[in-house]
């Protein structure tokens, strides 16, 4: 296998993060609805991994593009 198809195949994975991430923000807005004392802790892991998973997209396009 070469590098390109590597790199497309995480790309791959890389959007099952970011669907998972979206899982969790609307799970956010349900919390916050209902007034829960969890919807603040649920979005301090959504902004942690919505930062990593930023960064993450970044370089890899980066590393696409190079390749």
């Amino acid at each position: 296998m070469d590098i390109q198809r590597n790199l497309l195949e995480l790309e791959e994975s890389a959007q099952r993060i970011s669907d998972g991430l979206a899982a969790i923000r609307i799970m956010i807005v349900g919390l916050d609805g209902s007034g829960s004392e969890y919807a603040g802790a649920f979005h301090a892991i959504w902004d942690y991994l919505s930062d990593a998973d930023t960064e993450f997209q970044k370089r890899l396009n980066a590393c696409l593009n190079e390749a």
